[in-house]
């Protein structure tokens, strides 16, 4: 819906989306303090494809090489732009690792 009242009202917005493939931001922190997440789990899909299905131009960053130019052609671009760049959380525990309970190290 907000693909669409993005068209509709032209409004010049960069939104990035990071596909990890599921849909849950705190999953490590889940798996620390529950030992299980409790997102979902998505199927292969492509955010770009969905976009442009809405009329919004879709990018995908697909190298590190990618950032700068796709960014700038993003924010370059009139009205609303999806930025899709795939990201991997598989050693996002580490960064835990260092934390004790109270949050501090």
């Amino acid at each position: 819906m907000e693909l669409e009242t993005a068209v509709r009202l032209k409004s010049n917005l960069v939104h990035m989306i990071w596909i990890d493939g599921s849909y849950d931001m705190v999953r490590v922190q889940e798996i620390i303090k529950y030992g299980r997440g409790s997102g979902v789990d998505l199927g292969p899909y492509d955010p770009v494809l969905y976009a442009q299905a809405f009329g919004v131009t879709g990018l995908m960053i697909r190298t590190a090489d990618d950032i700068v130019p796709v960014l700038k052609k993003a924010f370059d671009t009139p009205g609303p732009v999806i930025v899709g760049v795939h990201v991997d959380y598989s050693d996002n525990h580490k960064l835990f690792e260092m934390v004790d309970e109270t949050g501090i190290h």
